[in-house]
C-alpha cells in the first residue's frame, strides 16, 4: 500500500508524488499563509499504515508550525501601523501628546482616524480602543449624549427663571442642544428631570451671551400670547423652587414663607381698603406690596405666577390692575429679564394698552382657565403640577368682586387628581389634603351635603393634634361649617330648624371673626370680610340689633389697620 494519503475530489485523482501542502508554511516565512478546507474537502481517516507502525515517518508528515499570537499579532500590526495591545503607554505619555491630540481631534475637528495616521508619522502609536478610553479620561467628546444634555437643560430653565440668558460651549465650540433634540425626535420636556441641576460635565461651560440690540416688542395676537403664559408655567413648573416630589404640605409652606405672597397679599389688601373708602391706609397697603413685587422675578415659581393672576382678574380697582403689569413690564425692560416672565409681562401690558379693559379681562381669565384644564402629560408639566396649584384658587380675601367667575374658576378643581397616590399618613399633611378637598367640594356644592359637614370636623378634630398652621385650618372648617348651616337656614322650610341653622352658623362667624378683633395682621386682612358677611347674616334674619353691633365692630377693625402700614413679622400663614 502507498504510505502517502490519496484522495479524490470531484473525481480527480491528484498526482501521487506532488507534495501536500502542510496548515502553515514554516516559521522562518514572516506571513502566515492558511489553507482551509470545508469538510467536506478534509482528508478522511485512515487505517495506520504499516509504516506508521514501525516508527518511521514520511516526508509528508513533517509537524506543521503554528505561529505564536504574538508573532500574528506582530505581523498584523506591521499591517495596519497601530501598536500592539501590550505596548501599553504610561499616563506620562499620553500627557505629553495630550495638547496636540486635543488641536487635532477637537480645535480641528479631524476624524479620529487621521489623528491616529497623524501621530504614527510621529512615532506615537496607539490602538482606536487606547484613544477611545484615554478620551474619556479626558472628557474629549465631539457629541452629546443624554445624560449631558439633560444637565444643559437643568441649567438653561433655573437661568431662563431668572432672566439669564445660556449659551453652552464644549471644547471652545457651542452646543447645539436644538440639533440633538431634532436628531432624537424628541422635545426638551421629554428630557427634563425635576430638581437642582447636577454640575456639567467638565467639557462644557456655561456662558451667559452678549445682549442682543433691543427690538420692538409686537402687541401680540391671543394665540401667541396664550402660548407664552403656558411656556411660562411650564418653565416653572420644573424650576427647583417646588419639585413634584415634595410632599404638598411642604409646598404650601414654602409658598406662605415667600415673599412675592406677601407683596401680593398687600396688594389685594389694598384693593378692598380702596374699596371702602380707607385710602390712607390701602395707598400705605399698595406701597408695601409694589416695593416687593419684583421678587416674582428673583424667586419665580408658577404658585407666584397663579396668585398674580387669580388676583389681578379679581381685583376692583382698575387702575392697581394696570399699575402691576405696567410696573413689572418696566422692571423687566429696565433690568433687562430675557426670561419668558418678563417677556410675558411686557407682552401682557401691550396688549392691555392696545385692548378695552373688559376684553383684556376676558382674555387673561380663559387663559387661567385653560392653565387649570391642560393635561400634564400632553403639555411637558410635571405630573399632578396642577392639583398641588389648587389650594391658591381658593386664598381667602375680604370679598370676591367677580364670585361667579371665581366660582368657575374653582369649579375645574378635581379633587380627585389629588389624590390618584396613597393617602398621607402624617397627620399634618393628612390634614392639608383633607382641608384642601373641604375647600374644593365646598366651593363647588355651595357648601351641601353630609362630606362636607364630616370633613369641616374632621379638620378640626386633626387641628387639636397638630402645631403646623393650627389657626388656619381652624378657620377653612369653622368657615365651612359655617357656610354649611347658612345654606340650611336657607333651604329650610321648618322655623325652628331654620331659627337654629342660623343661630349655628352665626356662632361659627363668631369664633372666626374674635380671633382677629383687637389686632391687625396683613394676612388676616380676608377676616374683615368676614365681619362684613356677619352683619349680614344678622340683618338677613331681622337681628337689626346685632347687624349694627357687627357693622361698629367692622369699623374698629379697620381703624386698627395703621396708616402708615409697614410688614413686620410674618403672620399666620407663614
Amino acid at each position: 500500500m502507498h504510505s502517502d494519503f490519496i484522495f479524490t475530489v470531484n473525481n480527480h485523482a491528484p498526482d501521487p508524488n506532488a507534495r501536500m501542502m502542510l496548515p502553515y508554511r514554516s516559521s522562518s516565512v514572516s506571513t502566515p499563509v492558511m489553507q482551509t478546507m470545508s469538510p467536506e474537502l478534509s482528508p478522511p481517516a485512515s487505517e495506520p499504515s504499516p509504516t506508521d507502525s514501525s516508527g518511521s515517518s514520511s516526508k509528508h508528515d513533517v509537524e506543521p508550525v503554528k505561529p505564536s499570537a504574538i508573532h500574528l499579532q506582530t505581523v498584523f500590526s506591521s499591517q495596519t501601523g497601530e501598536a500592539h495591545p501590550s505596548q501599553q503607554h504610561s499616563a506620562q505619555v499620553w500627557e505629553s501628546h495630550k495638547e496636540e491630540i486635543r488641536r487635532l481631534y477637537l480645535d480641528e475637528n479631524r476624524p479620529l482616524k487621521e489623528v491616529m495616521a497623524i501621530m504614527r508619522q510621529k512615532g506615537f502609536r496607539a490602538t482606536v480602543r487606547m484613544y477611545k478610553s484615554r478620551f474619556d479620561k479626558w472628557g474629549f467628546s465631539k457629541n452629546n449624549s443624554k445624560k449631558d444634555v439633560i444637565a444643559m437643560l437643568q441649567v438653561q430653565r433655573q437661568r431662563n427663571a431668572v432672566g439669564k440668558r445660556t449659551t453652552f460651549r464644549r471644547n471652545g465650540k457651542e452646543v447645539a442642544i436644538d440639533a440633538y433634540l431634532k436628531r432624537k425626535g424628541i422635545s426638551q420636556y421629554d428630557l427634563v428631570e425635576p430638581g437642582m441641576a447636577e454640575k456639567l460635565p467638565e467639557n462644557l461651560r456655561c456662558l451667559t451671551p452678549p445682549p442682543e440690540s433691543p427690538k420692538a416688542l409686537h402687541a401680540p395676537g391671543n394665540l401667541s400670547l396664550q402660548e407664552l403664559i403656558l411656556q411660562c408655567a411650564r418653565d416653572l413648573a420644573w424650576n427647583w423652587y417646588c419639585p413634584p416630589d415634595t410632599p404638598l404640605v411642604a409646598c404650601a409652606a414654602h409658598y406662605r414663607g415667600d415673599e412675592v405672597r406677601c407683596a401680593i397679599t398687600d396688594i389685594t389688601n389694598a384693593d378692598w381698603l380702596f374699596s371702602v373708602g380707607h385710602y390712607e391706609r390701602g395707598g400705605a397697603m399698595c406701597e408695601q406690596g409694589f416695593k416687593s413685587l419684583h421678587m416674582i422675578f428673583k424667586k419665580p415659581s408658577i404658585y407666584g405666577l397663579l396668585h398674580l393672576l387669580i388676583t389681578v382678574l379679581d381685583a376692583s380697582n382698575k387702575g392697581i390692575v394696570k399699575e402691576i403689569w405696567r410696573y413689572l413690564a418696566a422692571y423687566a425692560a429696565t433690568v433687562r429679564i430675557d426670561s419668558p416672565l418678563g417677556r410675558l409681562f411686557q407682552a401682557v401690558w401691550k396688549y392691555l394698552s392696545t385692548h378695552d379693559y373688559e376684553e383684556y379681562w376676558e382674555f387673561i381669565f380663559e387663559c387661567t382657565e385653560k392653565l387649570l384644564l391642560i393635561e400634564e402629560q400632553h403639555t411637558g408639566l410635571p405630573a399632578d403640577t396642577l392639583p398641588r396649584l389648587y389650594p391658591l384658587i381658593f386664598i381667602p380675601r375680604a370679598y370676591q368682586y367677580r364670585s361667579e367667575p371665581y366660582r368657575r374658576l374653582q369649579s375645574r378643581c378635581d379633587f380627585s387628581r389629588l389624590v390618584q397616590g396613597p393617602m398621607p399618613t402624617a397627620i399634618e399633611e393628612l390634614t392639608v389634603f383633607q382641608a384642601t378637598e373641604l375647600l374644593i367640594l365646598g366651593n363647588q356644592t355651595l357648601w351641601q351635603g353630609e362630606r362636607v359637614f364630616e370633613l369641616a370636623n374632621t379638620v378640626l378634630e386633626n387641628t387639636k393634634g397638630i402645631a403646623y398652621n393650627t389657626e388656619f385650618f381652624v378657620y377653612i372648617a369653622m368657615t365651612s361649617l359655617a357656610h354649611y348651616h347658612r345654606n340650611q337656614f336657607l333651604l329650610s322650610e321648618d322655623p325652628v330648624a331654620k331659627a337654629t341653622n342660623h343661630q349655628l352658623a352665626v356662632h361659627y362667624l363668631e369664633q372666626i371673626v374674635s380671633v382677629m378683633e383687637g389686632q391687625w395682621d396683613p394676612d388676616m386682612g380676608y377676616l374683615l370680610g368676614e365681619l362684613e358677611r356677619l352683619e349680614h347674616w344678622y340683618r338677613d334674619a331681622g337681628d337689626i340689633e346685632k347687624a349694627d353691633a357687627a357693622h361698629t365692630r367692622w369699623k374698629n377693625a379697620l381703624e386698627a389697620i395703621p396708616k402708615d402700614f409697614v410688614r413686620g413679622h410674618k403672620g399666620i400663614l407663614h
